[in-house]
């Protein structure tokens, strides 16, 4: 260690003063680092928790879509507000409330410039079928979530936060996405889904934007 004599600095133990600004620096990130994970613990068990929210960038990822498409979402950030949904791939995109009344209110929505697009986990063919079904094409862009270049499952839902990491169970959220290409994220940089899905599509039917939250 060092220490001070007279405004000078003192080797002590082999140690410079370099080498303690480091350990002091380590010290601090360490600290930080486990605040950080303190607080979303906390989150993660109690999600009523007040949590500080601000804005960032939208999460980005590349994905096929029922025709087999590269979708990517960066090219439609800048340009669009977009509504991002992550469906229910046992209901299926026809039947997920959420997609089904996105689906329904397609033509208000578009006519407003809102760009939609939908990820879940079934594949291009169980989508296909999904629009058999309807018997009509999709009206947007419905993306099966595997990367073929990120090994790790479902990419774009744990980026979301909509993944639990330990079942590896792909969960459901609505998420509005500015034109700027932000959305609201909690500290740890995790997107803040819509709480109340029903007012946004709501709003959305009527061809407005639910606005900035």
């Amino acid at each position: 260690m060092l220490e001070p004599n007279g405004g000078k600095w003192l080797k002590v133990g082999g140690m410079g003063k370099r080498e303690i600004l480091l350990l002091l620096a380590g010290v601090g990130i360490f600290a930080v680092t486990l605040w950080r994970q303190n607080q979303l613990q906390q989150w993660e068990h109690d999600p009523t928790r007040k949590v500080v929210a601000i804005r960032a960038l939208a999460p980005r990822f590349t994905l096929a879509d029922h025709n087999r498409n590269i979708v990517k979402l960066e090219r439609m950030l800048g340009r669009h507000h977009v509504v991002l949904v992550f469906f229910d791939a046992e209901l299926g995109v026809d039947q997920d409330p959420r997609t089904k009344a996105l689906i329904e209110n397609f033509e208000a929505i578009n006519r407003a410039g809102f760009e939609i697009i939908a990820v879940g986990t079934a594949t291009p063919y169980a989508n296909e079928e999904a629009e058999k079904r309807l018997g009509f094409d999709l009206p947007f862009p419905v993306l099966t979530d595997i990367d073929m270049n990120d090994p790790a499952p479902s990419p774009a839902h744990r980026k979301y936060g909509l993944l639990d990491l330990q079942s590896g169970t792909p969960t459901t959220g609505l998420f509005l996405i500015e034109r700027d290409g932000t959305l609201p994220v909690v500290t740890q940089g995790t997107p803040i889904a819509v709480k109340d899905e029903e007012a946004a599509l709501k709003t959305l039917a009527e061809g407005k934007w639910p606005g900035l939250k």
